[in-house]
């Protein structure tokens, strides 16, 4: 694959993933996310305040949870997608820490995990029919780390079985 053809599945990937967290998850439509960046660090989900204020005027504690949510799940999703395999993406069980008011425009930043950890969900989805990864996803205002959510997000196959 040439460097061309790599930056064009990155935004295709890129208008994909924004798509699906907008339009097919309404409450990403509603917090106006859009995906800044979609690269091998990780994905970046750029919201302003405006749809996503309380009434003290800061960032609404639910709307820091549900975008760096969304960034943990666009993840696994995208690794599915990429290996062509169906199944049900949740969140299984997170821990969020709120560490200081976010006053303005924020983003959610989830990192990759590891090569091996993103191979064992994809093989284990393959395999097993269900499979999980835990994500660290964040919320950065101000050049600051505002929250951090520590979660585990679990898929479902179709020849898999709740535990």
């Amino acid at each position: 694959m040439t460097m061309n053809q790599h930056y064009e599945r990155d935004e295709d990937e890129r208008a994909w993933l924004e798509r699906t967290l907008t339009g097919d998850i309404p409450l990403g439509g509603a917090m106006d996310l859009t995906v800044a960046r979609l690269d091998e660090d990780g994905v970046l989900l750029a919201l302003p305040l405006a749809a996503n204020v309380n009434d003290k005027g800061t960032a609404f504690g639910g709307a820091l949870a549900s975008a760096m949510i969304l960034a943990g799940w666009s993840l696994p999703r995208l690794l599915m997608r990429r290996a062509g395999l169906k199944a049900e993406l949740v969140i299984g069980r997170c821990e969020i820490r709120f560490t200081r008011p976010v006053a303005g425009a924020f983003e959610a930043f989830c990192p990759w995990p590891d090569t091996a950890n993103c191979e064992r969900f994809v093989r284990r989805l393959d395999e097993a029919g269900r499979a999980s990864l835990v994500l660290a996803p964040e919320i950065r205002a101000d050049g600051e780390v505002a929250a951090t959510l520590s979660a585990k997000y679990a898929a479902l196959g179709p020849s898999g079985s709740p535990s």
